[in-house]
């Protein structure tokens, strides 16, 4: 469970290799002593150990190809561990040769291979008690080798060979040993690193509850409030001001929409992760949704190199944008409209522009809230950025909205 690229089995097929290769330096080892200076022992019976070689070679091939298919799991499993332990005790015991057996490194190959499977078992305990199974009957197995071959303890005392038998012997448990610890520094490392991702994964789901949380609280909630109190305010006014009702209800509807907007946000934050939503694919949601709803055709230009935005920069860009369509859609009198970003310097500049019948900015005041212009310089401001709109009647309007870069909230770069 290697992290970004490995798993547990993918752990498990890389030290697979690792244990095929070093049965394969092993084969190499004795086939060097057999032709290289071999002690007479081994001399006189070359052409049998030969023979021998050759038949725990072919078998070290048969493992190979089950590595290539990827069947590596069977060569971790237990039953295989046992069957290749007490083979490689026969093939010690039929070698001969003492503690000069041209297979005692060979004989070793079944304990790195417990040992390296722990990691990836999915009960390493257990896996444990195989691999000292393994350790103590390998160890059994070669000194079953030496008493066939008439090493007893004392002729091995008589001629001197203490210290050659018991490093033969030791081999084993040494080899396990820093294998064995080897792989616990692996599994502990596996288990902190999982515990990790599961605090970081806890942390980021607090994180966005957190986040929904002050979305509906500060958005939708206190935008239902104002509502509410805008629609009383605007039933008081029918009596006595029809006109200015109805500039209420104007904003009572331009509330509405925005409170409509902010829910459509948190449901598409809920089913998607927010580090997914990108400003070119918020854009051509809301472009796209103008397109079916409304006989208005918006055109949406984005750069190759598409800026990076914070999620909260999107989602007020995302409300600023449907805000200004919407104005055209319904006062600039046209059918066609364009939105354009681009990246200048350390900021995202982003504009509408339409071809409509325009307006006078300077006469835009608090009665004529409902085109939302104030909203939408308020939401830029909250995210750092500004807006520019320019208008003329008779000759459209550009609204732009700059914003800074992600990282770059500060405007430096």
């Amino acid at each position: 469970m290697l992290r970004h690229s490995l798993n547990a089995q993918q752990v498990g097929y890389w030290l697979s290799w690792v244990s095929m290769l070093i049965r394969v330096a092993s084969l190499i080892y004795a086939l060097g002593i057999l032709f290289f200076y071999p002690h007479p022992i081994i001399a006189a019976r070359t052409a049998y150990l030969l023979v021998l070689w050759g038949i725990v070679a072919l078998y070290t091939l048969v493992l190979i190809v089950i590595l290539l298919v990827r069947a590596d799991a069977w060569l971790r499993s237990a039953p295989f561990i046992l069957f290749d332990t007490f083979l490689a005790i026969l093939i010690v015991n039929l070698a001969g040769g003492g503690y000069r057996n041209v297979f005692s490194l060979y004989s070793l190959t079944p304990t790195v291979t417990a040992a390296l499977s722990l990691p990836s078992a999915e009960n390493p305990a257990r896996r444990a008690v195989l691999f000292a199974g393994v350790v103590i009957v390998s160890t059994l197995g070669f000194a079953s080798s030496l008493y066939f071959d008439g090493y007893t303890l004392p002729v091995i005392i008589e001629y001197r060979q203490v210290d050659e038998v018991v490093l033969r012997s030791a081999s084993y448990w040494v080899t396990g040993g820093l294998l064995a610890a080897l792989a616990a520094l692996m599994i502990a490392w596996q288990h902190s690193r999982d515990r990790a991702n599961a605090l970081r994964e806890q942390a980021a789901v607090e994180q966005e509850r957190r986040r929904i949380a002050t979305d509906i609280h500060d958005g939708v909630l206190s935008q239902l409030s104002a509502l509410g109190r805008r629609a009383e305010y605007a039933s008081l006014l029918l009596a006595e001001d029809p006109k200015a009702a109805e500039g209420e209800m104007l904003r009572i509807v331009a509330l509405a929409g925005e409170v409509h907007e902010g829910i459509r946000w948190i449901v598409r934050a809920l089913r998607q992760d927010p580090a997914q939503l990108t400003l070119g694919g918020e854009l051509t949601r809301i472009t796209d949704r103008f397109r079916r709803n409304t006989d208005l055709m918006v055109e949406l230009e984005l750069p190759v190199d598409e800026p990076q935005v914070p999620v909260d920069t999107i989602r007020h860009l995302g409300y600023i944008i449907t805000e200004a369509l919407t104005n055209v859609w319904k006062h600039a009198g046209v059918e066609e409209a364009s939105v354009v970003v681009r990246r200048v310097n350390s900021q995202t500049r982003v504009q509408v522009i339409d071809e409509g019948c325009g307006f006078d900015p300077g006469e835009v005041g608090p009665r004529q809230a409902g085109l939302g212009l104030w909203n939408m310089r308020e939401r830029a401001q909250e995210i750092g950025g500004d807006i520019d709109i320019r208008s003329s009647i008779g000759n459209g309007t550009q609204v732009t909205v700059s914003v800074p870069l992600a990282g770059n909230r500060d405007g430096t770069v």
